[in-house]
């Protein structure tokens, strides 16, 4: 369980890696993308104010109906979110004006500049409550001889950066749920990985210790003496032959009626007499890569070779349980 969980921490770890920097990156672009749609709307949104005064102006030429007329025009745009605030200067006068910035001292923020205005500005400034803002000049549309006059517009930028938030906001929720998909891809697949990292037990690699029979533990091909070891590819144990090129038991001189997949769990256990197999090795040595295999299947197989190789099943000899680890080939008396 704990290799489980430590393929897992690591399959969440580099998703969550990935994922975050995938989302931190694609945030980026989109942020950029919504703050050049922001600044190209309020640029749009001041050349339309300063052309609406210049038409008014061509066409109004009651001085009081004129005023009247800017201080609804006024009134308007800063109804429009998000401007905070709009004003005509006409001959360096102010004609309209109409603000919506709280507590904040108005002639703070639309204090007359000193000198002669350019044709366009556009500047990021902040309000004393934290508030960043754009303050946008445009000249009015012809010039009125030399002397200053121009319209200004105030747009906040407060929600830019409530949808600048907004998408890094869901693309970090998406990379941990990503994340968590890969985590538990990775912990439900984590058997199909064991079995292929691990080697099969049917066909071990020989070592040190190993013959040419490719058993554990046997140097050379035992003697008949000994009570193993007929020929190569053989285990004799006694009366009880496994011959593994035949892939045949045979029980003083019978051949037992073994199905394949018990003949690999009776080759198996005897490939190492005495030594305890888990259930996970057998099903991974007898069934190999089969999906679908329980402990159940292993102690039905277990009590089928007993019905054909034991004198009496209910008192195994030969194919003992280890309570609690697993199971065992005691070779039979000589």
């Amino acid at each position: 369980m704990s290799s489980r969980r430590a393929f897992t921490a690591i399959v969440l770890g580099v998703a969550l890696g990935v994922s975050v920097l995938g989302a931190l990156w694609f945030s980026s672009r989109i942020a950029r993308e919504h703050e050049r749609d922001f600044l190209r709307r309020s640029e749009w949104l001041a050349r339309n104010f300063a052309d609406h005064v210049w038409l008014q102006l061509r066409t109004l030429e009651d001085t009081s109906r004129l005023r009247s007329v800017f201080n609804t025009m006024v009134d308007e745009f800063v109804v429009m979110d998000p401007v905070i605030y709009a004003q005509i200067v006409l001959d360096g006068e102010l004609i309209a004006q109409h603000q919506h910035l709280g507590d904040v001292p108005v002639e703070r923020v639309l204090a007359f500049p000193e000198g002669a205005v350019p044709a366009r500005r556009t500047e990021r400034k902040r309000l004393e409550d934290g508030r960043e803002y754009l303050d946008l000049w445009r000249a009015i549309e012809p010039g009125r001889s030399e002397s200053v006059s121009y319209v200004r517009l105030g747009v906040s930028l407060t929600p830019l950066h409530e949808a600048i938030a907004s998408v890094y906001q869901l693309a970090l929720l998406w990379a941990v749920g990503f994340a968590l998909v890969m985590g538990l891809v990775a912990y439900l697949s984590w058997p199909w990985w064991a079995k292929a990292a691990s080697p099969s037990p049917q066909a071990p690699l020989p070592s040190e210790g190993e013959g040419r029979s490719g058993v554990r533990g046997w140097s050379s091909p035992p003697s008949l003496g000994e009570g193993a070891g007929e020929r190569s590819g053989a285990l004799s144990f006694g009366q009880l032959v496994i011959d593994d090129h035949a892939k045949e038991v045979r029980l003083n001189g019978t051949v037992l009626p073994l199905t394949p997949r018990e003949y690999a769990l009776i080759r198996l256990l005897a490939s190492e007499p005495g030594r305890v197999f888990s259930a996970q090795e057998i099903i991974e040595g007898a069934w190999g890569t089969e999906k679908f295999v329980s402990r159940e299947d292993v102690k039905k197989y277990i009590y089928l070779v007993r019905q054909k190789i034991e004198r009496d099943p209910q008192t195994p000899q030969i194919i003992l349980t280890v309570r609690g680890f697993g199971y065992k080939f005691v070779p039979p008396p000589q």
